[in-house]
């Protein structure tokens, strides 16, 4: 064993455990990916609620399209932190989500609207607009158990969301776990 030299500085290479740098100054942490995550997480979002919006559209109340969104949501944010989650995360994840969901619902009866000859320039600050979009899977239990099963799905998309975006040391790496909408593969 030899005694330190403290007039001299030596660098010492960081080590890597598992994909994780130790010993980094630079190591990235909650917060300060958290609003990139927003951002990916939000066109992740806007992407989901146009295909599901375009799903209904053409007829089809496929519900179980919220759980690919749930799904598409937090791996956009995951893709864009390099993995690093946890509860804000998880919570905007599953904010985006549901408000991706609502949005995608509101495509179909705003298309009739303006069919309708309605303009949708004074729909869009009416009361009406946002008690939908914050309640609007909530008011589809009116359509008896169509209603029920479709809030369940949305409630699993949620749930798909929300454990995705808890983090995974080994996001995007080959030797890490890979998710899908139903978990760890």
């Amino acid at each position: 064993m030899s005694i330190p030299d403290f007039g001299r500085a030596e660098y010492v290479e960081p080590r890597v455990i598992e994909g994780e740098v130790v010993g980094s100054p630079l190591r990235r942490g909650p917060e300060n990916t958290l609003p990139i995550a927003l951002i990916y997480g939000l066109l992740a979002a806007i992407l989901g609620s146009i295909g599901y919006g375009l799903v209904a559209s053409m007829g089809f109340m496929i519900s179980i399209v919220a759980i690919g969104i749930g799904w598409l949501v937090a791996r956009a944010m995951m893709t864009a932190t390099g993995g690093v989650g946890g509860t804000p995360f998880q919570i905007a994840a599953v904010v985006l989500t549901y408000l991706s969901v609502s949005l995608g619902n509101l495509v179909h009866p705003l298309w009739g609207l303006y069919r309708q000859g309605v303009p949708l320039g004074r729909l869009l600050g009416s009361p009406y607009l946002l008690k939908y979009l914050v309640a609007g899977p909530f008011m589809e239990l009116n359509g008896g158990i169509n209603g029920i099963l479709g809030l369940l799905i949305l409630f699993f998309g949620l749930r798909t969301a929300w454990k995705m975006a808890a983090g995974s040391p080994g996001f995007g790496n080959a030797r890490g776990p890979r998710m899908s909408p139903f978990g760890p593969r």
